[in-house]
């Protein structure tokens, strides 16, 4: 699949200037891959999909604000995210500082001024810092990311876990852990192979 038609399904109507971004991450992505082993993805085909178009997926439920991607890896989904998002200012966090060079690349590269980087354990961010969101694609099961990153929201923030087919027995699993929480979940556009969802996850009860 082209980002162009892929950014078509996903009803997304981007600048010129935006696309080329996300053209630059694809190429780099490419490059860096042969030596730094970035992620599993190894065509242009992949890279579009399963890096760049399943990362924007979740677009309809990004907010201005501050935003905190964990488990980002070389920067994934907060690097796209943070390319049609100019006014959301995000956090990549991640413990494999190697793959975050290339998000750092990426930031320097493309002057994502909205963009901070930080090479540190989920465990290890200070209790007083507080995010109005917090995203993750395959960090944990959905208990694991509640448990880990719920103390760092912001009172009316919200938690958007990115998953596929398992969502459901995991909301399931995390509303029983978590009974203080709002659990909803939602279909992502049909943009890879596998099926898409997003939980996401409010402090009180709706």
């Amino acid at each position: 699949m082209q980002l162009a038609s892929g950014l078509d399904i996903l009803n997304l109507d981007l600048t010129n200037q935006q696309i080329n971004v996300l053209n630059t991450i694809l190429v780099e992505h490419m490059k860096w891959n042969q030596v730094f082993n970035l992620s599993a993805h190894r065509t242009e085909h992949d890279v579009v999909v399963y890096q760049i178009l399943d990362s924007l997926s979740v677009y309809p439920f990004i907010l201005t604000g501050t935003l905190l991607d964990i488990g980002t890896g070389p920067g994934f989904p907060g690097l796209p995210l943070a390319v049609i998002f100019p006014e959301t200012q995000i956090t990549l966090l991640d413990s494999n500082d190697k793959k975050l060079s290339f998000a750092r690349h990426i930031k320097s590269l493309c002057h994502l001024d909205n963009v901070e980087i930080v090479h540190q354990r989920i465990e290890d961010v200070r209790d007083d810092q507080r995010f109005d969101q917090i995203i993750s694609r395959a960090f944990t099961h959905l208990n694991g990311m509640i448990d880990c990153s719920l103390r760092l929201l912001s009172p009316k923030g919200r938690l958007l876990a990115m998953k596929g087919a398992q969502a459901e027995s995991e909301v399931a699993d995390a509303q029983m852990t978590y009974s203080n929480c709002h659990i909803s979940v939602h279909q992502l556009p049909h943009v890879v192979e596998e099926q898409r969802k997003v939980a996401l996850v409010k402090q009180g009860l709706e």
